[in-house]
């Protein structure tokens, strides 16, 4: 096929395709309606409409998005784009650490209740911060101190200690075994 200038509506579904939020990222089905149709892709309601005009939409948009799929310049214009994706790890690490402090520091400080009005324990909370630093430490790759011992304060000041422990493997252990 020659080589056409995509239209504005083209160029707009390739962008969403190929770059778009979710659902729409690599979902032609939904980027054509959205970009083509206007519709957002909610659940179709019987009740507003007709049955059979629904099913008649429903097969001529998907003869339409295959068509466009098909095309050699929407195919090239939707491989450029996604090769020039601008997520990658240099990117994505500031945000990932932004994320798991947060995660860290809200769960290390909660106190959950349940519906009645009684305080939970707050382990499982704890777990999860620990996990989030735990992630950190692999990401930023720190093996010290940090790495064997975890400290949680709490917003009154006082906190949890926590002991990460990894047993070493060694031949001469078996299930039967205790390690010392």
């Amino acid at each position: 096929m020659e080589n056409i200038k995509l239209t504005n509506l083209e160029e707009k579904f390739c962008l969403v395709f190929a770059c778009g939020p979710s659902p729409y990222n690599g979902n032609a089905r939904k980027t054509y309606d959205l970009v083509f149709n206007g519709s957002t892709g909610l659940l179709y309601d019987p009740s507003k409409d007709g049955i059979d005009e629904h099913t008649r939409n429903e097969v001529e948009t998907s003869i339409a998005v295959r068509t466009l799929m098909m095309r050699d310049d929407i195919k090239d214009r939707i491989d450029q784009l996604k090769s020039e994706n601008m997520v990658n790890a240099a990117t994505l690490r500031p945000r990932l650490t932004e994320t798991l402090l947060k995660i860290a520091d809200e769960c290390s400080t909660l106190h959950v209740t349940d519906r009645w009005g009684n305080t939970m324990s707050p382990a499982a909370l704890r777990s999860v911060a620990v996990n989030a630093i735990s992630k950190l430490t692999d990401m930023y790759g720190i093996k010290e101190d940090i790495a064997h011992k975890v400290m949680l304060e709490g917003a009154d000041g006082d906190g949890i200690t926590f002991n990460l422990i990894v047993p070493e493997a060694s031949k001469e252990n078996g299930i039967d075994k205790v390690i010392e």
